[in-house]
């Protein structure tokens, strides 16, 4: 099984998060690449099995709790094309002071629903990825457990 983990960061804590997810699926015998949503096409989505989308969550364009601005074109170069073999997951990190915490999973949740893709488990929303290195990193660890469980039952 092959799968596909993108993300995009500011600060770096996404590709962190990301990276994780990548070791974890890779422990679980998955053959995992790693792309930032910029070097990343929607063709790319169709060459594997399951894809993980992750992206932080910012207030951009003056609205809270979008998803990062890389994947704009990236979506919008996606609009009308279907994904329905492919599974996906989501992970979101975010700031819980902010009324929209995480709001960047509802949009990768909704685009996935655009693309008929079949979100496999509920995602996953991290508060504060810097605050609690550790402990976060073991969160998306336990939570990519989860899902490479899904995966292969």
């Amino acid at each position: 099984m092959k799968a596909l983990v993108v993300f995009a960061t500011f600060s770096g804590s996404t590709q962190l998060a990301a990276k994780t997810v990548q070791e974890s699926l890779s422990e679980h015998h998955l053959e995992t690449v790693i792309k930032n949503v910029s070097q990343t096409t929607p063709g790319d989505l169709g060459q594997y099995d399951v894809v993980v989308l992750c992206s932080p969550s910012w207030d951009y364009n003056g609205q809270e709790g979008m998803l990062h601005e890389d994947y704009i074109p990236f979506m919008e170069s996606a609009k009308g094309q279907f994904f329905s073999n492919v599974k996906f997951a989501v992970v979101g990190l975010g700031d819980s002071s902010y009324t929209k915490f995480c709001g960047a999973v509802a949009h990768l949740e909704k685009f996935i629903a655009d693309l008929k893709g079949q979100l496999m488990v509920e995602s996953l929303k991290i508060d504060g990825f810097f605050y609690d290195q550790g402990g976060n990193t073991q969160k998306v660890k336990t939570w990519t457990d989860q899902l490479a469980g899904k995966l292969q039952s």
